[in-house]
């Protein structure tokens, strides 16, 4: 009987940090989806609940003077599920009203996923990258805490 249990409890585990995984429909609904849904005032996407996590915000320098971005982190959850299967950042750089949509995958995603996650972060000048590093550790630090 204790076998049978253990086996049940692997398996739970198992397949609840398979269905955790961010798929490529929840990429692209972060990256893109999300901006197309805010602007047009359409509902969630069924199936799917938001979850306000966390804001920061830095100042930079650069050769025009100081550069303010924010960003706002928010978990996206399944129905039913208590884990985010992914993190929505809304990137913004206040002076040039530069706004980006970023999806931080759920660890356990593939690799496809986390490949499109560092493409789209390795596209940014330096000063953002810089930026969204800051905002990420503080974040992290935040979760950390609790």
């Amino acid at each position: 009987m204790q076998k049978l249990i253990l086996i049940a409890v692997i398996g739970f585990s198992f397949l609840n940090s398979a269905f955790s995984q961010t798929t490529l429909e929840e990429y692209n609904y972060l990256t893109k989806g999300y901006k197309i849904q805010i602007e047009s005032g359409l509902d969630m996407k069924k199936g799917y609940r938001f979850e306000d996590l966390h804001d920061n915000s830095v100042i930079s320098n650069s050769e025009k003077g100081p550069i303010k971005r924010t960003m706002h982190f928010k978990g996206l959850y399944r129905e039913g599920e208590n884990i985010p299967c992914a993190v929505l950042i809304i990137y913004n750089r206040l002076d040039n009203k530069f706004r980006d949509y970023i999806c931080i995958p759920h660890w356990e995603s593939s690799k496809e996923i986390w490949n499109m996650c560092f493409d789209k972060i390795k596209g940014y000048e330096k000063g953002g990258a810089e930026a969204l590093m800051w905002g990420l550790s503080k974040s992290s630090s935040f979760f950390a805490k609790e």
